[in-house]
């Protein structure tokens, strides 16, 4: 799945080398946003697994979240926060939306978006596969693709605005 997302970062050209830090981060932090909350919640398990990675810089798979792990709370067992028991409709939404966001900004964006030369090439990881039942019903592929529109709707809008580099990294 990664690799789709990739290709699809390279194909829409999300190369954010004209923004400043500060716009990168903006984009890269609304693109998850949208992908989580476009993800379908039930448990919140599923968007709790959704990852920002930079472009042969990171390896989103061997992270804990780049594996599909079942967070799921039962009658035998409590959940790992945000994530809550299945059938939950939805509840923990808005705790599992900051909780990625926070763990995506302390682990990925805050280290990779630094200094003179900051990655500009980064795409959305899911450690779904297209083809899985889960996956299609976590709604993941459309999740994934809110989020590339959002980060290039920011970035169009801070290229727009004057925020940009006269040369692109």
């Amino acid at each position: 799945m990664a690799s789709k997302f990739s290709q699809q970062a390279n194909k829409l050209g999300t190369d954010l080398g004209a923004l400043f830090n500060r716009g990168i981060r903006q984009a890269l932090v609304a693109g998850l946003v949208a992908a989580v909350q476009a993800t379908k919640h039930d448990s919140s398990n599923a968007a709790a697994h959704w990852m920002i990675a930079a472009k042969g810089r990171s390896r989103p798979g061997a992270r804990k979240a780049g594996r599909i792990n079942d967070w799921r709370g039962s009658n035998e067992r409590a959940s790992v926060a945000p994530v809550g028991k299945r059938r939950d409709a939805g509840i923990h939404k808005m705790r599992a939306t900051k909780f990625v966001r926070e763990r995506e900004l302390r682990e990925v964006v805050e280290k990779l978006v630094a200094g003179r030369l900051p990655e500009t090439v980064f795409y959305f990881y899911h450690p779904l596969e297209d083809g899985e039942e889960y996956a299609k019903n976590a709604e993941i592929k459309s999740a994934g693709e809110a989020g590339v529109a959002e980060t290039l709707r920011v970035y169009q809008n801070r290229i727009a605005a004057g925020n940009a580099r006269k040369n692109p990294l």
